[in-house]
């Protein structure tokens, strides 16, 4: 099944010079010899894929960045449903013109194992389409397959396979999974965990397949749409008070509301364990700070029995930070003091509208559903964590990596090396066309451990660059 999602960006425009990284590779570049993926500890931009594989999500590769995830409601008879979701951008499949389209295929299997063996096996193989060449190559959440598989409850491993129709390109990947049981002859009281949709009807019984587009990524990007949730509740009245709680990695408490369960109906054929329920709410984004965040879900007063669920608010639908407060460090390279005061002193609504003007007073091309300012400063700042982390000091908050993050890449480097073979004293960036003009900035390891700081005249000559880089950008904004 291919669900029709709503479209948030177009593809993506990278900052990466991969000229400047062949000859950062031949220069050894000082500091580690090798880049290395920055993690959370390091304080830093991640990709969203490393932050679904920390929460436990089925991931792909860059080349193929899927995402799958599974939930689980009460089947027919005794039969518990798994519900998968995988989701996929066009750019991760080879389209071929069709007539006035463009067509890719691709394919999904699923292998149920218990005890080594294979219960259920589920195949298929899906059709895209798309009326333009340029949707081919966009990089968002585009595609989202799933199915619906019945099985006794209990516990399996499960083989996930998903490739590109030519075989090109795709991952592999295996869980164990806990199938519930929600309904038996004892009658237990129990509480699905929410799962997110994009759109959904509730059941009329148990027995019947859901119709829901599900959230595979359980991901919104910062001020967008509020997620919506889905549960149901077995044993339960009509009425029953529902806790929602929103919490962040530290387990603080964010927002917290209460919903009663909807009469799902069919009491008639469940009527040994009081029919079943269901609730939709959705969680309003103003509550919602950027960063991994946990919904909860319980029947009051029975918190100990609580589903729980990861939801990741990302920055773009391509970088995600710990915090906001983290954000603001970076923003300081390209922000003005009085944006960065406003940013850190509001709150809820008004903080997403500051964040949403900060960044289109920046965009170059306002009339694409990309901002390809943003999405180059971001990969910037990885490129910085990867490439110049130097001792006890992250890439992004070394000299090279502030210059990189604020002017790119240099079209020239040069090593400078003193009598210590093999490790450069000072390495020169030239730019030939700088907001200032010609630009030439040395960064000198003056005190021997492999710190390279700029020397002082570069340091001015860097500052005064930027300080009219920025005015630049700002400058369409200001004759508004």
């Amino acid at each position: 099944m291919i669900g029709s999602l709503r479209s948030r960006k177009g593809h993506r425009v990278g900052g990466l010079s991969r000229l400047f990284l062949l000859a950062l590779v031949v220069a050894g570049c000082g500091g580690s010899v090798s880049p290395r993926e920055p993690s959370p500890r390091d304080g830093g931009v991640l990709r969203p894929l490393q932050v679904y594989r920390q929460l436990g999500l089925l991931t792909g590769s860059e080349q193929f960045p899927a995402v799958a995830s599974f939930a689980t409601m009460a089947g027919p008879n005794d039969s518990t449903f798994v519900l998968f979701g995988l989701s996929l951008p066009n750019s991760a499949l080879r389209f071929r013109r069709d007539g006035d389209a463009f067509t890719a295929r691709y394919q999904v299997t699923l292998i149920f194992y218990r005890d080594s063996q294979e219960v259920r096996r589920v195949s298929g193989t899906e059709l895209v389409r798309v009326a333009s060449f340029d949707e081919t190559s966009r990089t968002d959440e585009s595609i989202v397959y799933q199915t619906v598989v019945a099985l006794p409850p209990g516990e399996y491993e499960v083989a996930v396979e998903a490739r590109d129709g030519s075989g090109a390109r795709g991952f592999r990947a295996q869980d164990t999974l806990d199938v519930p049981a929600y309904r038996s002859a004892q009658g237990p009281r129990r509480l699905t965990d929410p799962f997110f949709v994009y759109q959904a009807e509730a059941r009329s019984a148990v027995g019947e397949a859901p119709a829901v587009i599900v959230n595979p990524r359980h991901t919104i990007p910062y001020g967008g749409e509020a997620p919506r949730l889905y549960l149901e509740a077995y044993g339960y009245p009509a009425g029953q008070p529902v806790r929602v709680r929103v919490k962040d990695a530290q387990d603080r408490e964010l927002w917290e509301t209460t919903v009663r369960l909807v009469s799902g109906g069919g009491e008639g054929e469940d009527e040994g364990n009081g029919g079943f329920g269901y609730a939709f709410f959705d969680i309003p984004a103003a509550s919602l700070p950027i960063g991994r965040l946990w919904i909860e879900t319980s029947i009051e007063g029975e918190e100990e029995a609580a589903g729980r669920v990861p939801l990741v608010v990302t920055i773009s639908d391509h970088w995600t930070v710990a915090n906001f407060d983290e954000l603001l460090e970076f923003l300081a390279y390209i922000a003005t003091p009085a944006e960065l005061d406003s940013l850190r002193n509001a709150t809820g609504e008004e903080r997403q509208e500051l964040w949403e003007r900060f960044w289109k007073r920046r965009d170059p091309l306002s009339a694409t559903a990309v901002n390809e300012f943003r999405e180059q400063f971001f990969e910037r700042i990885r490129t910085a964590m990867l490439y110049f982390q130097e001792p006890l000091q992250p890439g992004w908050k070394t000299d090279r990596g502030e210059v990189y993050i604020v002017l790119g890449p240099p079209d020239h480097v040069y090593e400078h090396f003193g009598q210590v073979a093999g490790r450069p004293v000072a390495y020169e960036w030239i730019y030939e066309r700088g907001p200032t003009g010609r630009l030439e900035l040395v960064f000198q390891d003056r005190r021997g451990i492999e710190r390279y700081e700029l020397t002082p005249s570069s340091r001015a000559a860097f500052r005064s660059a930027a300080h009219h880089l920025r005015n630049r950008m700002l400058a369409p904004a200001n004759r508004e």
